[in-house]
């Protein structure tokens, strides 16, 4: 007794278009637009999994961004890898970003731990919650204070008050730099 096979050339089509229409459609984090802005690396945004450290100081021109300033006052943002729910949520994102930017352009949020350090004092860390964002182009932290990804300004969320520039730091250095100076027991 034989089983009649049920054709799968419909099947194959539609995955073939689907894959197609994929590589065809220019995804959002591939954007040309978006290439330059903070944060955004030859793979596109942020990765979901990925943690940044970002360093922010009063000044007319980003930080240098090579290691942890020893003394002085700065702020030091710990970007954490995206929660699990938001990562899910990444999935739908990337595909739907296939035919349609506005999952990825509306951005997304995650976790952040800062340390603000006040003449090379460190004060003990707080946790927030970071919006990144491709549209408007601003990392919008819930203390009141965000970074323009276009040009790295810090400033105050809604007046746009100067409070310096950022830039981004080598991720495991710092990480041994926050190991090594915030106040134990603190860490995350």
């Amino acid at each position: 007794m034989h089983r009649k096979r049920r054709p799968t050339a419909p099947l194959a089509t539609l995955v073939a278009a689907a894959l197609l229409a994929a590589g065809t459609a220019q995804a959002q984090v591939n954007d040309p637009r978006f290439r330059d802005y903070f944060l955004v690396g030859e793979f596109g945004e942020v990765c979901t999994m990925c943690e940044v450290a970002v360093l922010c100081q009063a000044g007319d021109a980003p930080p240098p961004a090579d290691t942890v300033p020893a003394a002085g006052d700065f702020t030091l943002y710990m970007l954490h890898t995206r929660t699990f729910w938001s990562q899910v949520s990444t999935i739908w994102d990337w595909f739907i970003s296939n035919f349609s930017s506005t999952p990825l352009v509306g951005g997304h949020d995650r976790p952040v731990t800062e340390y603000n350090v006040a003449n090379g004092a460190w004060a003990a860390p707080t946790e927030h919650s970071m919006h990144i964002s491709l549209e408007p182009a601003l990392l919008a932290m819930d203390d009141g204070k965000e970074v323009d990804r276009v040009n790295r300004r810090w400033q105050r969320t809604g007046t746009g008050e100067a409070l310096g520039y950022c830039a981004r730091l080598p991720l495991w250095d710092t990480l041994e730099v926050i190991e090594a100076r915030a106040p134990r027991g603190a860490q995350p």
